[in-house]
């Protein structure tokens, strides 16, 4: 049970983190929030841990391609 809190709390903080690199996303945040949102909500009905792992996984290599386009866009 413990796993599965700490499993939840690491997809709500990386949701958290990409909603605010959402913020510099080129098409707007308006256009953002919805697609971030509906991507995490298709996979909010696993249960095995290492599906969510995966998903973590993905979405931290999401930010970090996320966070060098907004880098590249600002130089």
């Amino acid at each position: 049970m413990a796993s599965n809190a700490c499993l939840r709390h690491e997809v709500i903080r990386i949701y958290k983190e990409l909603l605010y690199l959402g913020r510099e996303y080129p098409l707007g945040y308006d256009y953002f929030r919805p697609r971030l949102h509906k991507a995490f909500a298709s996979q909010a009905g696993l249960q095995d841990e290492e599906q969510i792992r995966q998903g973590i996984k993905r979405a931290e290599f999401v930010k970090k391609g996320e966070s060098s386009n907004t880098l590249v866009a600002c130089v």
